[in-house]
């Protein structure tokens, strides 16, 4: 009796390390040493949520950073697990490898114990800690998504040499009289130059500007190579501290979380990223808490489905990973080039169509350009889909998509794709990106009299004409920056589209 006993509070001990909200003090072997860090896990964390890991200044501590950051409330918000790890003798190794080894084991147990999404793992650090975040950097920049130094940045020798383009956000008070204000900028162009930012940046004075006496100053570069950033906010008079003056400045942790959480090592496609194609339904926004510009809502009918487009720089095993929210159960399945890969898909009910969460489904790609398309098999359609993230690959340009539906207009037998050629049913849009015009090509299958419509990713309208050739250039000058499709249409109730992007 005493044996089962026991084996209850273990069995209890193992679902409340899974489900409950803990904050724990927890050791890892790191080669032949043994390190330690503070854990933080909100309540009922789902599989293949985030990871910040927030990295103390010299002399301090994790206990320390962890006061000073106050990372729990955001955390509990938007549900992601913190790690503040401890340095040996409250140092980093900021030139060597025994740091980067002890991130790396972080990031690697926090994945067995909690199943983190390893795609969007976030380093900051003060002070020291900031220092070590750049280098982290420029040691394993296929590990971490982005970087949040605060008052800290390498006081000798300047090294950018990235694996990738880095997105980072350094936050810093001008009054610094420990690590100072004046060299940062000769600092940060540096990574300006790496990520190929523009050298012009965007100022926003006071930051926010909804608060017209604070003291902060944004800047920010961007977008450079692979859509990476760099922002600096600036506290006019701040000195050497983790500010978190949200009345007259900002709270340093949430404008890192802000910043950091649109950035993954993997694809994440927004429905107004390049690699969003289209939705058999509209774009909304009448819920909160989607990540992009609105989220994709089907229509209620089974064989409704979203489209993406991604480039898979390998063959092998993807995990595609699906933000949505749905009041009730939703089934489904993905396409991969229009054959099945996945054919019993639940999306478990959230509770409310503003609680949003993530499945994972696992399939196997073949390298290059595929089309993946996620479709009802339920009568509801499928839950809102904030948006699609992928282990590896990149959004690519959606490719044309024909559907032939009903019969044509003399009554005779349906038109099916099989019966043209792909170059004839094509159509194609450049330049893409594109600022003022495009040129808008369709195959020799589309006719004079053909309709050709361009409209905005919610499905609205803007433009509609009659074909005349095969050749049509379109003003989009006066467009805001996002994604737009153009479609051509026949009476026969058949139509191609091709997505581009406004700059």
């Amino acid at each position: 009796m005493k044996h089962m006993y026991f084996q209850s509070l273990a069995a209890l001990a193992v679902l409340c390390l899974l489900f409950c909200k803990t904050t724990a003090q927890v050791t890892i072997p790191v080669g032949s040493t043994t390190r330690s860090m503070i854990v933080y896990v909100p309540t009922n964390l789902p599989a293949n949520q985030p990871l910040i890991i927030s990295m103390h200044g010299s002399g301090q501590g994790a206990d320390y950073q962890q006061n000073a950051s106050k990372w729990e409330p955001i955390a509990d918000t938007a549900k992601f697990a913190v790690v503040f790890p401890s340095g040996i003798n409250k140092q980093w190794d900021i030139s060597g490898t025994s740091d980067i080894n002890f991130i790396t084991a972080i990031i690697d147990t926090m994945y067995r114990r909690y199943a983190i999404n390893r795609n969007r793992v976030y380093l900051s650090g003060f002070s020291m800690g900031g220092m070590m975040t750049y280098h982290a950097a420029t040691q394993i920049a296929n590990k971490i998504a982005a970087f949040a130094p605060v008052s800290g940045y390498p006081l000798w020798g300047s090294n950018y040499n990235s694996s990738r383009p880095v997105p980072i956000i350094h936050v810093h008070g001008d009054a610094d009289d420990v690590v100072t204000y004046n060299n940062l900028g000769t600092y940060l162009n540096g990574w300006i130059n790496r990520n190929q930012c523009p050298t012009t940046p965007q100022i926003t004075q006071p930051y926010p500007s909804s608060k017209p006496n604070s003291v902060a100053t944004k800047r920010y570069w961007g977008p450079g190579l692979a859509q990476s950033e760099v922002v600096l906010i600036t506290l006019a008079g701040k000195g050497h501290w983790y500010s978190m003056d949200s009345v007259n400045g900002v709270n340093t942790s949430q404008e890192i979380w802000n910043f950091v959480k649109r950035f993954s090592l993997g694809a994440v496609i927004e429905e107004n990223s390049v690699g969003f194609c289209n939705v058999d339904g509209t774009i909304d926004t009448n819920y909160p808490g989607y990540t992009g510009s609105g989220f994709a809502n089907t229509n209620n009918a089974a064989g409704n489905g979203i489209r993406w487009s991604v480039n898979f720089p390998n063959a092998g095993t993807q995990t595609f990973a699906f933000r949505y929210a749905a009041i009730d159960n939703r089934p489904a399945k993905l396409l991969i080039n229009g054959v099945t890969v996945a054919a019993n898909i639940n999306f478990p009910a959230t509770s409310s169509w503003s609680n949003w969460t993530t499945i994972s489904v696992p399939a196997s790609v073949s390298a290059g350009v595929s089309s993946v398309r996620l479709e009802a098999t339920g009568g509801s359609g499928l839950p809102n889909i904030d948006r699609l993230e992928v282990t590896e690959g990149t959004g690519a340009t959606c490719t044309s998509n024909i559907l032939a539906v009903a019969a044509d207009s003399t009554g005779s037998k349906n038109l099916h794709v099989s019966d043209v050629t792909p170059a004839e049913q094509q159509i194609s849009v450049y330049p893409n990106p594109a600022s003022s015009y495009i040129i808008v090509k369709v195959g020799k299958y589309w006719k004079p009299g053909d309709q050709l419509l361009l409209f905005n990713a919610q499905g609205k309208t803007l433009q509609r004409r009659v074909l005349k050739g095969n050749q049509e250039e379109l003003n989009v000058a006066s467009l805001s920056t996002g994604v737009y499709y153009v479609q051509v249409s026949n009476k026969r109730q058949q139509r191609a589209s091709q997505s581009f992007l406004k700059k």
